[in-house]
């Protein structure tokens, strides 16, 4: 009985120290707002799918929110503001991944092993899009030139959807990434 109180005891100390700030039982980020653009061209890019996944570190269950967006007629996006909560005092909200895809065009982020190698297919890459919600993030999209291109994009795009939760909550998204599929003569994301 005593390990159960000493147990309950430091949770609640734990719990109190972290009391104050956001991080303890609801956590929020975003929303971030932004434009996409054609690389070569400087046109706005519309219906370009905007996607976010966001995960708890931490914590039992790591998934915590998915969150997507279409790009307006000026290229113009406002990715809404992701959220979950848990009642483990340690857990912390880190964004895992966000997207920009849209068929026929190289998808964000570029492919590339290096810091290079990525901006050498996306110029004007900075390496600090999304880390800022109160900046305006201009994301250039240059075109898939080769099949192979498209392939890999197809490929890497695809790939984020290590929880299941991410098909339900990104459905336009992989909607997109099936057409790309289907017309690359491939299979499905499917969960």
């Amino acid at each position: 009985m005593k390990i159960f109180f000493l147990a309950v005891s430091v949770f609640l100390f734990v719990a109190s120290t972290n009391a104050f700030s956001a991080d303890f039982l609801y956590h929020s980020d975003g929303p971030y707002k932004g434009k996409v653009i054609d690389l070569e061209t400087g046109e706005p890019i519309e219906g370009a799918v905007v996607g976010g996944v966001w995960v708890l570190e931490f914590n039992f269950t790591p998934f915590c929110d998915a969150k997507e967006t279409v790009t307006d007629k000026n290229g113009e996006f406002i990715l809404p503001k992701a959220s979950c909560f848990t009642l483990w005092p340690l857990a912390e909200m880190t964004q895992l991944d966000i997207i920009v895809f849209k068929p026929g065009f190289l998808a964000y982020p570029p492919l590339g092993a290096t810091f290079e190698e990525r901006k050498a297919r996306m110029p004007g890459l900075t390496g600090h899009e999304f880390q800022n919600k109160n900046e305006y993030n201009i994301i250039r999209l240059g075109r898939s030139k080769t099949r192979k291109d498209r392939e890999l994009t197809w490929s890497d795009v695809g790939s984020p959807s290590i929880f299941d939760e991410c098909f339900k909550k990104l459905p336009i998204l992989f909607k997109l990434v099936n057409e790309e599929g289907r017309s690359l003569g491939f299979g499905e994301y499917n969960k």
